[in-house]
């Protein structure tokens, strides 16, 4: 029940705070608004394919929110769907930048023969919610013609959780790179 309410409460923030920035003008092309990446590793675990929203914007720091998407056909029964939700900052005012954020992995297991044990998972479809600071950088290449840029990340992204048959919380060090393309959404005004 917790993890369906944090759920409408994240997507609801996501929603409200974009259609609020509709009328943001970003004079500072280092900074686009909307983001599109592939992940390797990082907090997806695996991978993932995500789309970053720029939420604020001062001088020299931006906030994103991020949400994901991994799907893992392990074996021919095995199905588990991965969402990382995150916010990330990012501080500098160049195309190089520190990011630092902090996030959630949800974890749907849609295994026909999931038997995870009594009290194991608490939902239908199975979930479990893993915590992902994140710490790294990010670069962003020169804008072309359209604005457009290239990004790269590199991110340390430990995951955080707690082992549910013995109750004692655990670490994973774990690591991603990301590669994508970021863009304005600022089209020209149609001409009467």
């Amino acid at each position: 029940m917790n993890a369906r309410l944090f759920l409408i409460f994240f997507f609801s923030v996501f929603a409200f705070s974009g259609f609020s920035q509709i009328s943001l003008q970003d004079k500072n092309r280092n900074i686009n608004r909307n983001n599109v990446y592939l992940e390797l590793g990082g907090t997806g675990y695996y991978y993932s394919i995500n789309y970053e929203l720029l939420i604020v914007k001062s001088s020299a720091t931006a906030l994103f929110g991020r949400i994901g998407f991994e799907y893992l056909p392990i074996r021919d029964a095995d199905r588990m769907v991965h969402l990382p939700l995150a916010a990330n900052l990012l501080l500098g005012k160049k195309r190089s930048k520190l990011e630092i954020g902090f996030g959630a992995l949800f974890r749907l297991d849609f295994s026909p023969n999931n038997v995870g044990g009594e009290g194991y998972y608490l939902t239908n479809p199975p979930t479990r919610i893993f915590m992902a600071p994140v710490i790294g950088y990010r670069w962003n290449s020169k804008p072309n013609e359209y604005g457009e840029q290239f990004m790269i990340r590199a991110t340390f992204t430990p995951l955080l959780g707690m082992n549910v048959f013995s109750s004692t919380p655990f670490f994973v060090p774990w690591a991603g790179i990301s590669f994508g393309r970021t863009w304005q959404n600022n089209w020209p005004k149609k001409s009467k």
